[in-house]
């Protein structure tokens, strides 16, 4: 298997995978999805009751517009900054699953009304780099006399056990569209322009009269352009020896680092497969 990355952006990537089969790719996107170790908040202990603010002289309610346990749901899918390597599962730490600083990171949000309290009100005990990576994400709104006084508590896991703990969504592959354009008796320039227009994604160039695939990658296999030139110009074939994959992260990491960690733990499995058969003799 060749690995080719095709674009990279800080959430994004594309990347063409040649010399392989459907299956193996197909093994690289369950890895993405369930088995990369992220950070997400599993515990959190709202404080109850009310809060006494000297500088305003005001009591403020230690309640908020949705259910306790709504707005721990939000803060469970908010994306935690990753550093694998510097974590542990709390269940594989030396601190025995106590918690600790090796195995957990603990939040505070602390904010009165009225306001809106974003994911960038929850602040790291710590390392200011914990913070929440999308700090624009809306949690909760706060009434004029409304608080909430929290501590969150990131564990890692991975998208085996729950969904707020997979790093990689919209996680797909389709085989590489291989376009070919030849001119057949009878077609007319109309015809190939035609051709260039129905394309939904823009893989056509007509210039000079010629029509060029002059972006195959973006070609979703419609078959469109076949349909549209009855002269047989256009054809759209699939190379079943490459594919194009492509994924998103929610920020809690780099699609380079999510990558690389979904190969490490494939090969690990791998490893792990062929062991247990070895020693069945």
């Amino acid at each position: 298997m060749e690995v080719e990355v095709k674009e990279l952006s800080t959430k994004k990537a594309l990347i063409r995978f040649h010399d392989t089969t459907a299956t193996e790719v197909n093994a690289v996107r369950r890895s993405l999805i369930s088995d990369i170790p992220k950070m997400a908040i599993d515990d959190v202990e709202f404080h109850l009751g009310t809060v006494h603010d000297d500088a305003t002289a005001t009591d403020y309610d230690l309640s908020t517009s949705l259910f306790d346990e709504a707005v721990a749901l939000r803060l469970g899918l908010l994306p935690i900054p990753t550093k694998p390597k510097s974590f542990k599962f709390k269940d594989k730490c030396t601190c025995k699953g106590e918690g600790c600083a090796h195995c957990q990171i603990v939040y505070t949000m602390d904010k009165k009304g009225p306001s809106t309290v974003y994911a960038r009100d929850l602040v790291p005990l710590g390392d200011p780099e914990l913070a929440v990576a999308e700090g624009d994400v809306p949690i909760v709104t706060l009434g004029a006399k409304q608080a909430i006084l929290a501590y969150a508590t990131a564990v890692m896991g991975t998208g085996r056990q729950h969904a707020k703990w997979q790093v990689a969504h919209s996680v797909g592959f389709t085989p590489q569209p291989v376009v070919k354009v030849t001119k057949a008796n009878g077609c007319t320039e109309a015809c190939l322009k035609k051709v260039a227009g129905v394309c939904p994604t823009n893989v056509f160039k007509f210039s000079g009269g010629d029509l060029e695939a002059s972006n195959p990658d973006a070609c979703i296999l419609c078959k469109d352009c076949e349909h549209a030139c009855t002269h047989g110009s256009v054809k759209v074939e699939t190379d079943p020896s490459s594919y194009l994959f492509t994924f998103e992260t929610d920020g809690s990491m780099t699609p380079r680092e999510a990558l690389r960690l979904a190969l490490e733990g494939l090969v690990t499995e791998i490893e792990d497969l062929r062991d247990s058969v070895v020693s069945l003799g």
